[in-house]
């Protein structure tokens, strides 16, 4: 597109600049013809404005109260071409145009304004084309982009290559970087522009290349193309989100059996020991409880959420750095209570009723996050109901269930052939027909996925107990 700087340049016109030369770099848009005395009406940002100095006033300071009303039309430059009887540019005017980096071009009055106006105008259309060629190229890319990449990152890669710049993505809640390419995370200078839509998302973006004329177009179309994207990943995020509630809604209701759900589980990256929460969210959240799945920390692997009575459950990885990602989603003074491990031979609604205890425990001590059984106090008595057995099971032997039956392992059995050999280590090697050291280990294994030591009193009571209550009831062979 002309600058006026380029028309000042175009020898067959012939045009003079003589004031205002401190903004011969203007864009100009369009070309308008017009000798009103108040030509400001009629010309829009960015126009060159023509006029044969009729609609000029005579004194010098009404010359300069003109000027500086059109300037405030902000046209790109004025053109005077005068006529004969035309009142002549004061110099007061001229000091003004200086003043305002505003130029004034002088044109002899033979120049047909309409040769100037094609200049401009072929110019406009010129820079149009090769506008909507860069925008088809634009498109053409990113289509390329989704075919070759399956991963934003991919594609941000080669839109980048194309445009000239380093891409990668960030979330504008908490500044994490969700996609990132090989330069945008250096120490370099990066533009962060949002991206429309729900994401609350912005683009980096570095440059490779000098800045030029059309990249604000390009870019803005490439924000549009991302912010499209983002939106149809939220999407999919919000449809998972609501097959997550359906599903635990369905276990809640003992609708599906949790060893039936367990491949759905996997399937949405939920393996390994899992635990039930109940959370009472906090104040001034970054994410309400609504939106919590589409933090940028739990685009990986979402826990299975669902809404009941102004708190959420949900079903995630036995992890203590997941459940301080929430708490820090969920805004100051969210609580959380942690079941112990979901087992089969407990069964899920007693998961429910371990982290709601777990929760309400947690608000009395004024905890952030407390796991069941945590808050116990005195000794543990034998359990009187077949409910009673389940959460003594859950709680003291669930991990090791859920360890053995997801690792192949032989930890529940190491410990009870331990304690019916009342902790005598050698005999129990024995019987298992392992090495001593190989009971060392699994022992220690049992104390770490259980939270107690199986060779004190303490452990050895509560284990022992815990043991009677499964067989009593047949929770454990």
């Amino acid at each position: 597109m002309l600058t006026v700087q380029d028309l000042i340049d175009i020898e067959l016109l012939k045009l003079e600049a003589v004031a205002g030369l401190g903004g011969t770099g203007r864009l100009i848009t369009w070309a308008h013809t017009v000798d009103l005395p108040d030509p400001w009406r009629w010309v829009s940002p960015g126009d060159l404005v023509m006029t044969t100095g009729l609609g000029l006033p005579a004194g010098e300071e009404d010359q300069v109260a003109w000027l500086e009303q059109l300037v405030q039309s902000n046209p790109s430059a004025l053109v005077m071409a005068p006529r004969p009887d035309a009142p002549a540019l004061s110099q007061a005017l001229l000091a003004a145009a200086d003043r305002l980096l505003f130029p004034v071009l002088h044109a002899s009055f033979e120049l047909e304004f309409v040769k100037l106006s094609h200049h401009v105008i072929e110019s406009v259309l010129q820079a149009q084309r090769e506008r909507f060629n860069a925008s088809e190229r634009l498109f053409q890319t990113y289509a390329e982009a989704l075919r070759k990449a399956p991963e934003m990152a991919g594609r941000l890669a080669i839109l980048g290559e194309a445009l000239g710049l380093d891409l990668g993505i960030e979330d504008a809640v908490g500044g994490d970087t969700l996609v990132a390419t090989s330069s945008t995370g250096a120490a370099r200078h990066i533009e962060r522009i949002p991206i429309p839509g729900r994401a609350r998302a912005d683009l980096l973006m570095a440059r490779k290349t000098q800045r030029t004329a059309d990249d604000s177009i390009l870019v803005r179309s490439l924000v549009g193309l991302l912010g499209v994207e983002l939106e149809r990943l939220m999407i999919h995020r919000d449809q998972q989100r609501e097959e997550g509630a359906a599903l635990l809604r369905s276990l809640l209701e003992n609708e599906t059996e949790f060893s039936l759900a367990r491949p759905i589980l996997e399937r949405r990256g939920l393996g390994g020991s899992l635990v039930t929460l109940a959370i009472q969210p906090g104040e001034n959240a970054p994410w309400t409880a609504a939106e919590l799945h589409h933090a940028p920390a739990l685009h990986q692997a979402c826990p299975l959420l669902l809404e009941d009575k102004r708190m959420l459950l949900a079903i995630c990885p036995n992890d203590g750095e997941l459940f301080d990602t929430l708490r820090r989603h969920l805004g100051s003074g969210s609580i959380i209570g942690v079941s112990g491990v979901i087992a089969a031979a407990t069964g899920f609604r007693e998961s429910v009723r371990q982290a709601r205890l777990s929760l309400t425990q947690a608000r009395e001590m004024d905890a952030g996050v407390l796991r069941y059984g945590e808050a116990e106090t005195g000794l543990i008595m034998a359990p009187k109901s077949l409910a009673e057995a389940r959460a003594l099971v859950g709680r003291y032997l669930g991990p090791l269930i859920e360890h053995d039956r997801t690792q192949g392992a032989a930890l529940l059995g190491t410990l009870i052939t331990f304690l019916d050999n009342d902790g005598n280590w050698k005999a129990t090697a024995l019987d298992l027909g392992i090495h001593r050291q190989t009971l060392v280990y699994r022992l220690k294994l049992v104390e770490q996925l259980t939270g107690i030591k199986p060779t004190t009193t303490q452990g050895i009571a509560r284990f022992w107990i815990a043991i009677q209550a499964g067989r009593n009831t047949e929770l454990i062979g």
